[in-house]
C-alpha cells in the first residue's frame, strides 16, 4: 500500500501511462460487439425502450401511458428516456452501444480507482480481469438500465476515493457529489441500493488510510447523508405509484424455488477467478502493518452481496447481472492480489504471466459464458416480419405472453393499448385470469394471439383450448417456438382500450 510521496508518485506514473487501459477497452470494445447483432430485443430491453418513446410522447405531447413507476425496478424517468434517443438515432444496436459506453467508463473508472488506492499494476490487473468477465461483456451489449447504473455507483465510488487526495473544500464537494451520484444510480436501478453499505465503506476507508480517522468518519457522514436526503425527497416526490415500484420489484420480492447451492454455484461460475483473487487480496492485506488493510476484505466481500441476497430469495433471475455490480468491488482487492504476486518479477516478465490467467478465463470460459446468455430468449425476427403485415390484415387487440418485444418492434403500427398479456388479463364483467381469457376468446376479441409457452405456459395450453372450441380461429403461423393464431374474419378498424397489463 501507499503513503505520502510514495503515493503521490505512483499517481503521476499512473496519469502518464494510459496505453495500457487502452487495449483493455479495445479487447472489451470487441468481446460485447460481437454480441450486439447477434440475437433481437430481450424482453426488458423492448419493455425500456419502448418505455422511453412513451415518456418522450407523455412529455412532449401529453400523451397517456402506461402506469410504468408501480412495477418497474428502476425510476421510468431517468434510463429509458436515455436509452430511446439512442434507439431514436440507430434503432436497438445504438442502445446496445449506449450500453457499451457505459462499461468502458465503469471499467476506466475501476482503472483509476484501483491505481489511486494500489498503484499502476494493480489498476491494469484489475481493469483487464473486469472487462473480460461474462456478465461484463453481456451488459456491454445489453440496452437496459443495468449498464448507466453501475457507471455512476463506480464514478460515486470514484469521486468518495478522488476526494481523499483534495483538501476539504474539495473534498467536500467531492463527498457530497459522491452521495447524489449514489443516489441517481440507486434510482436508475433500485437493487443497485444493495451496494450503497460498500461504497460508504470503502470511501471512509480509503480517506481514513490517507488522513486519519476522523476524516474517515466525516467522509461517511458525508456521502451517507447526501445519499439519504436526495433518496428521501425522491421517494416523497414520487409518491405511491414510485413507491409500489420499489416494493413490489426490490425490497418484498417473492420468493421462488431455486435451492441456495444452484445459486451459489451459478455466481462462483461468473465470478469465480475475481472472487478467489479477491479473497486471497484480503488475506495479503491483512496481514500487512499498514493502516487501511481491511479494505481489500471490504472490497472482497462486495461480490457476495447480490449472490446471498438471491440465495435469500432462492432466485437466480438477473443473478448474471447483478454479481457484476460486487465484482467491479472485488477486482480491486483481486488486482492488488495479483499486483502483490508479481512483485518477485521487478521487470516487465510479469505482465506475460499475470496475463496467462486472464487470457485462458477468456478464451475458455467467459466468451462463452456471455455468448450463452445472449441466447437465452429466442430470436424474434420472423416473428417480426410476419407480424408486421398481419397487424395490417387482422386489425384489433392482440393478445402475447411477453408482449414487450413484439410492441417494441411494432411500435409505428400499433398502439400500446391494443396489446395484452397472457401473465394478467381482466375482460369487463368477468373475474381475471382464465374466466376472462375465456370470455374474450369466446366474445372474438382478440385478432392475433401469439402463445410460445413459456413463463405462462399452463395459460397459454387453457387459452389454446379456448381457442379450439371458439371454432373462430386457426394457426396462422409458426416462427420459431412462437405459434400465432389469427381470428378468421377480423372486424376491421376494431380498437378499443386494453383491459389487461402486465404485473
Amino acid at each position: 500500500m501507499f503513503g505520502g510521496a510514495a503515493y503521490r508518485a505512483a499517481r503521476r506514473k499512473l496519469a502518464t501511462e494510459r496505453w495500457p487501459l487502452f487495449a483493455v477497452l479495445a479487447v472489451q470494445v470487441l468481446l460485447s460487439l460481437r454480441l450486439v447483432w447477434s440475437n433481437t430485443a430481450f424482453q426488458d430491453e423492448a419493455l425500456y425502450l419502448r418505455a422511453g418513446h412513451l415518456e418522450w410522447a407523455r412529455w412532449l405531447h401529453g400523451a397517456s401511458i402506461p402506469d410504468f413507476p408501480s412495477y418497474f425496478s428502476g425510476s421510468p424517468a431517468i434510463y429509458p428516456p436515455i436509452g430511446a434517443l439512442a434507439d431514436s438515432i440507430g434503432g436497438l444496436t445504438a442502445a446496445r452501444a449506449l450500453s457499451l459506453c457505459f462499461m468502458l467508463g465503469v471499467t476506466g473508472l475501476l482503472w483509476s480507482t484501483a491505481g489511486r488506492l494500489y498503484g499502476q499494476r494493480a489498476a491494469l490487473l484489475a481493469a483487464a480481469l473486469f472487462a473480460t468477465l461474462a456478465g461484463t461483456q453481456f451488459l456491454g451489449a445489453f440496452a437496459t438500465f443495468d449498464a448507466m447504473a453501475l457507471f455512476l455507483l463506480a464514478l460515486a465510488t470514484w469521486l468518495g476515493i478522488r476526494s481523499a487526495d483534495c483538501q476539504f473544500p474539495a473534498r467536500f464537494a467531492l463527498l457530497i457529489t459522491g452521495g447524489v451520484t449514489m443516489a441517481v444510480a440507486d434510482a436508475a436501478k433500485y437493487a443497485t441500493a444493495l451496494f450503497t453499505p460498500v461504497v460508504v465503506v470503502v470511501v471512509a476507508s480509503a480517506v481514513w488510510r490517507l488522513r486519519g480517522v476522523r476524516a474517515g468518519l466525516a467522509a461517511a457522514l458525508a456521502v451517507a447523508g447526501s445519499w439519504l436526503v436526495l433518496v428521501t425527497a425522491g421517494v416523497l416526490a414520487g409518491g405511491r405509484d414510485y413507491w409500489q415500484g420499489v416494493t413490489t420489484s426490490t425490497l418484498h420480492r417473492p420468493q421462488s424455488d431455486v435451492t441456495v447451492t444452484t445459486v451459489l454455484q451459478h455466481a462462483y461460475v461468473w465470478t469465480s477467478l475475481i472472487a478467489v483473487l479477491a479473497v486471497l487480496g484480503a488475506v495479503l492485506a491483512a496481514r500487512s502493518e499498514a493502516r487501511g488493510k481491511l479494505l481489500p476484505a471490504f472490497l472482497a466481500a462486495a461480490a457476495f452481496l447480490a449472490p446471498a441476497e438471491q440465495a435469500r430469495l432462492h432466485t437466480t433471475v438477473s443473478l448474471q447481472k447483478h454479481v457484476v455490480f460486487g465484482a467491479w468491488f472485488a477486482a480491486i482487492a483481486a488486482g492488488y492480489a495479483m499486483a502483490r504476486m508479481s512483485r518477485v518479477d521487478p521487470g516487465r516478465g510479469w505482465a506475460a504471466v499475470m496475463a496467462l490467467p486472464i487470457a485462458a478465463s477468456t478464451l475458455f470460459g467467459s466468451m462463452g459464458q456471455a455468448a450463452a446468455l445472449y441466447h437465452v430468449w429466442p430470436n424474434s425476427a420472423a416473428l417480426v416480419r410476419m407480424l408486421r403485415s398481419a397487424v395490417h390484415s387482422h386489425p384489433g387487440n392482440y393478445l402475447a405472453e411477453d408482449y414487450d418485444v413484439e410492441a417494441y418492434y411494432l411500435r409505428a403500427d400499433v398502439p400500446w393499448q391494443m396489446w395484452s398479456s397472457t401473465y394478467y388479463f381482466r375482460y369487463p364483467g368477468t373475474l381475471p385470469g382464465a374466466p376472462s381469457f375465456e370470455a374474450a376468446i369466446s366474445r372474438h376479441y382478440f385478432s392475433l394471439v401469439i402463445m410460445d409457452f413459456g413463463d405462462t405456459a399452463a395459460a397459454d395450453r387453457e387459452i389454446t383450448a379456448d381457442m379450439r372450441r371458439s371454432g373462430g380461429y386457426y394457426v396462422m403461423a409458426r416462427a420459431g417456438r412462437f405459434t400465432v393464431w389469427a381470428l378468421r374474419e377480423p372486424a376491421p378498424g376494431r380498437h378499443s382500450g386494453r383491459s389487461g397489463a402486465r404485473g
